[in-house]
């Protein structure tokens, strides 16, 4: 994908002319990198595009910077960089130059453990704030040591990196990004569709809903973007970037009629500003503060000025009473929800959309394997799952084990905790256990997962499985007037687990507490 490309630079020897070592439109000596050729996205600032050296003051420090800044752009994306350069690192080049600190070299342990603390008790700062900028002093420091760069050569104690000095474990669950609650999901999706006038807020939210496309991705989609398949299936192409060639990068995604009639909607209301500007975006507005100059709408205002207007305008609140606190990733990770709860897990991706080309399930494989066990984790191991399978009684006792005497907070960093350690596997009708790094677990005759013990099926599958026995009941019937007792044998294999299974689930639906 585009937002994982990196750059593909030289390499620098001890003896090599930096004037010709060029990084976009730059050149390295350079004391601003102009990364504009790589970072394509109209929805990105200007000002965002580039890395800026000239607030380090110091001739030596700022080499150091760049040699990691350098090193940095070949391994993770621009943007990246440009904001561990320009918004983590700043911090600690202020807290050098008060302290008469001039190079890297120069800094000591008791430096790096000083930094700290001033920015908990003079700056104040956050955790994240902390812990990132902590973590990019670490960084150059460590990578310095190995590629000899001037840099101090103390190591750090494993006991004192960034994580264990800011506690960031506390704070983990605040950067765990979480489904939209279903009642909540409905009712910003029935206002977005029905009640919201704001045709950028209204599309923005239709279509992140339907697709799980990041708002980066949604915000860059361009006029003529819906297509159709030769046998009839409607799709949109998302240009994510471009190749070192210069080569655009196109996602296709499939779509519904209703982010097609949205799309519809969205085109026709910015028609003029692209026949004005000449763009071709669809997320097109007028810049006040820019003599009303028309741009790309900037992903960096959506959440503030688009999703939480839109969240206080209608008034939709979370189960404490609390205006619902909406962000746009959380849109990606509820449509992550939605795909397991319509039978369609990321594993099977590939067979469910077997009718077109392998490019078009990209979009679906690109979700993310940590927030597939996020979904995960919250469906089997919280408090209140309800959940069926030859291992259930037993996971549930030692979930309730862990959970006793603990509070919501300390029982989501439980399960936060658990989910980095357990393989979930998705299965049509729940989740394997199984950790296949230990090799296969079957002995070549295929996989039945209703008598297995690493299978784990939760309420919310329980209508396809109720539908499968009622089938399979009907079949058994079948079978047995016939008088065709192999086959029906081989159904009652089937039928012996399955049936279980629903009935222990359907014991909880009706409020319950057995699992089976």
């Amino acid at each position: 994908m585009a937002t994982n490309l990196v750059l593909q630079l030289q390499v620098i020897e001890p003896d090599t002319d930096l004037n010709i070592i060029m990084i976009g439109n730059s050149n390295y000596n350079d004391d601003v990198w102009d990364l504009r050729p790589f970072i394509t996205a109209k929805s990105t600032k200007e000002s965002q595009k580039y890395i800026r050296f000239e607030y380090i003051a110091d001739v030596d420090m700022k080499e150091t910077v760049k040699q990691y800044a350098y090193y940095k752009l070949g391994k993770i994306k621009p943007q990246t960089v440009r904001e561990y350069i320009n918004g983590r690192l700043p911090m600690f080049i202020e807290y050098c130059s008060l302290n008469g600190i001039h190079s890297f070299a120069d800094v000591t342990l008791e430096d790096y453990l000083n930094f700290n603390l001033w920015m908990k008790n003079d700056k104040k700062v956050a955790v994240g704030t902390g812990n990132n900028s902590c973590h990019v002093v670490e960084e150059i420091i460590r990578i310095g040591q190995i590629k000899g760069w001037n840099v101090p050569t103390f190591h750090l104690p494993k006991a004192e990196t960034a994580n264990q000095l800011w506690n960031t474990k506390k704070s983990m669950k605040t950067n765990k990004t979480k489904p939209i609650p279903e009642d909540v999901f409905d009712k910003i999706l029935y206002h977005a569709v029905h009640d919201e006038k704001d045709v950028l807020t209204k599309s923005g939210i239709i279509i992140q809903s339907q697709t799980g496309l990041r708002i980066n991705e949604v915000l860059s989609i361009q006029e003529g973007c819906v297509k159709r398949t030769f046998d009839g299936y409607d799709y949109m192409e998302v240009t994510l970037g471009k190749t070192e060639k210069g080569e655009p990068i196109i996602h296709k995604v499939f779509i519904n009629e209703l982010v097609k009639n949205t799309i519809k909607e969205l085109s026709d209301f910015t028609e003029p500003l692209r026949k004005e500007s000449g763009l071709k975006e669809l997320f097109l507005c007028k810049s006040a503060k820019k003599k009303n100059a028309i741009n790309v709408y900037s992903l960096e205002h959506w959440n503030d000025q688009k999703l939480m207007p839109f969240i206080k305008r209608w008034d939709i609140r979370g189960n404490k009473g609390e205006l619902y606190p909406l962000t746009s990733h959380q849109f990606r990770a509820t449509f992550v929800r939605e795909l397991i709860k319509r039978k369609v897990p990321i594993a099977m991706i590939m067979k469910q959309y077997s009718h077109v080309s392998i490019e078009m399930t990209a979009h679906y494989l690109t979700l993310q394997e940590e927030e597939v066990k996020e979904i995960y984790s919250d469906m089997i191991l919280s408090p209140e799952s309800k959940i069926a399978g030859l291992r259930a009684k037993e996971i549930k006792g030692k979930l309730d084990d862990l959970f006793h005497g603990k509070t919501e907070d300390e029982i989501d960093d439980v399960i936060t905790d658990l989910a980095k350690t357990m393989s979930f596997n998705p299965l049509p009708t729940g989740v394997c256990l199984y950790d296949f790094r230990r090799g296969n677990c079957t002995d070549g005759d295929g996989c039945f997962f209703y008598n297995c013990p690493n299978y784990i099926t939760e309420v919310q599958f329980y209508p396809i499985l109720k539908d499968e026995l009622d089938l399979l009941e009907k079949e058994m019937a079948r079978l047995k007037e016939l008088g065709h007792e192999r086959e029906w044998q081989k159904q009652y294999i089937k039928y012996k687990y399955l049936k279980p299974l629903v009935e222990s689930l359907e014991v909880q639906l009706n409020g319950k507490e057995s699992v089976g």
